[in-house]
């Protein structure tokens, strides 16, 4: 079943293209604004209110993509956003809106922004000029949005300032690195930026190349070579960034099953599943469950971390199960007791709130689910609505 797993996990990072169905005839601001924009409804600056942000990608001939953004912790939809099935997933820039990558009107592609409101609403287009899809969008401290192009393996940056009836002009582009090695196969699929403004990029091979603030030289912080694609990268609330990645990972051998030092004479398997970076320096590797275990799967498509520094990390059977792995804050191997297997093909994503309460979606049966931190005690699952199907993306967001 290895074509079908390819097929699934290509379309989870968006290589495709598709048509334009994103409207862009209504009210729209400027992403610097901090007013509050027409037809959204206003930020309370007393107590931040989280939601959970679901992006699928449709069915081609049937559904178009969607953005749903529902209610915590509840799971009420409270609305939805038309989009591609490739568009990117969803960023949060200034005023702490959401804003995706999608095909413009105009040609090309462009950021737009969904608005904050009740029902079905329309996207609102920012400023188009971006040359080709993404497969992701971040944004930094400065609001700057920072679009990935694997077409010319680079990752360019733009204003937040809105901009219409021409193409936007990017301020800066960033490659080197990783990016661009071996005849220019290597190719980015994955962006983030940590709040001094490092901007790190991971690959189609399971690389991660570092910019620092304010420089457009790449710098290698993880090499290629580790497995397939960087399916998500996150940074956590001390700042640093995360990178989950899969298919083909490496395998990385143990003395016995309870321990998780490496030894390279050792019997025990587990893979290389995820690092973590701080200040473009490696200072952590997640491993699999060992190659025996009932958890054990190894491809990660989707990494939370909670603010105590749980983690959780979507995983994926190359061509049955899928997993929802549990780390205890500090670990680099999962505690198995407390992961466990989701149906067939369920591609997990996986997002964490607040109050440390976890959520995991299903892509083959259209559903999410929400789980007590630290265990599998189920709190709620919801089927989303026909018409809301293939979950590639989830994110937890203001």
């Amino acid at each position: 079943m290895r074509s079908v797993f390819a097929a699934a996990i290509l379309s989870l990072i968006g290589l495709g293209f598709a048509g334009c169905s994103t409207n862009t005839g209504v009210p729209t601001m400027g992403a610097q604004n901090v007013a509050q924009p027409q037809g959204e409804s206003p930020r309370r600056a007393a107590k931040a209110t989280q939601y959970l942000y679901v992006y699928n990608e449709g069915s081609p001939g049937a559904y178009s993509g969607e953005y749903a953004r529902y209610s915590l912790p509840d799971l009420s939809l409270l609305e939805m956003t038309e989009a591609d099935g490739v568009a990117s997933p969803e960023a949060f820039g200034k005023g702490q809106l959401p804003y995706f990558i999608d095909e413009a009107d105009q040609g090309g592609f462009a950021v737009y922004l969904q608005p904050i409101k009740n029902k079905t609403v329309p996207a609102v287009e920012q400023f188009y000029g971006i040359p080709c899809q993404s497969s992701s969008l971040a944004t930094g401290p400065s609001g700057d949005f920072y679009a990935v192009q694997y077409c010319s393996s680079n990752v360019l940056e733009y204003s937040p300032k809105k901009e219409t009836g021409k193409a936007k002009k990017p301020i800066a582009q960033y490659t080197g690195g990783n990016l661009g090695t071996k005849s220019g196969t290597i190719n980015p699929t994955y962006a983030a930026v940590d709040p001094k403004g490092n901007l790190y990029v991971g690959d189609n091979e399971g690389g991660v190349t570092y910019f620092a603030a304010g420089s457009k030289k790449g710098v290698v912080a993880f090499p290629t070579g580790s497995s397939g694609y960087v399916y998500q990268m996150i940074v956590d609330a001390n700042g640093d960034v995360w990178s989950v990645h899969g298919p083909d990972p490496t395998q990385v051998y143990f003395p016995n099953k309870t321990s998780c030092v490496p030894d390279p004479s050792g019997t025990i398997v587990r893979n290389e599943q995820a690092e973590r970076f701080s200040k473009g320096t490696l200072v952590q590797h997640l491993y699999t469950a060992t190659s025996d275990s009932p958890v054990y799967a190894g491809d990660g498509l989707s990494i939370a971390i909670d603010s105590k520094g749980r983690i959780y990390i979507g995983n994926q059977d190359s061509s049955d199960d899928g997993v929802l792995l549990d780390y205890n804050p500090g670990a680099s191997c999962p505690t198995d007791g407390l992961s466990f297997v989701l149906p067939t093909r369920a591609f997990p994503q996986v997002a964490v709130d607040a109050s440390g309460r976890y959520y995991v979606t299903d892509y083959n049966d259209n559903t999410i689910s929400a789980y007590e931190g630290g265990s599998k005690k189920l709190l709620k699952k919801i089927t989303q609505k026909k018409g809301i199907i293939a979950i590639t993306y989830t994110t937890i967001g203001p």
